[in-house]
């Protein structure tokens, strides 16, 4: 895939972190560790490319999108800058049966105790 730092505008990073985060779901989804491992990176990477632009507020924009995996994404990218939102949005995503309501739970949980690194 595309490195998000050849990307120049809010629009681009916006569509990448879409497609990103929709193909690290089914990646968990159909157990391939290795290609959501580097899923995992290149969201990170993006996460890190919208730090650097003053940018943080695209995942704010996407927090309410009808996928679980990038709710989960935004949610848990979103801590920082708008945590209430985003703890509410961990909260509704951990109610759900899947995968992805296990994560929410431990995101939130590890939000809470201080332990969430990657941020």
């Amino acid at each position: 895939m595309t490195n998000p730092n050849t990307f120049a505008t809010r629009e681009e990073i916006k569509k990448l972190f879409l497609l990103e985060a929709i193909e690290h779901g089914k990646a968990i989804a159909n157990g391939d560790h290795k290609q959501a491992n580097k899923l995992n990176k290149r969201l990170q990477s993006i996460y890190d490319k919208t730090r650097k632009q003053n940018w943080q507020n695209i995942f704010g924009e996407l927090i309410s999108h009808d996928d679980e995996n990038v709710r989960l994404w935004a949610a848990t990218f979103s801590l920082k800058s708008t945590p209430d939102l985003a703890e509410k949005t961990l909260q509704e995503l951990s109610g759900l049966t899947s995968i992805t309501g296990l994560t929410a739970q431990t995101t939130l949980r590890l939000w809470k105790e201080d332990k969430l690194d990657l941020l």
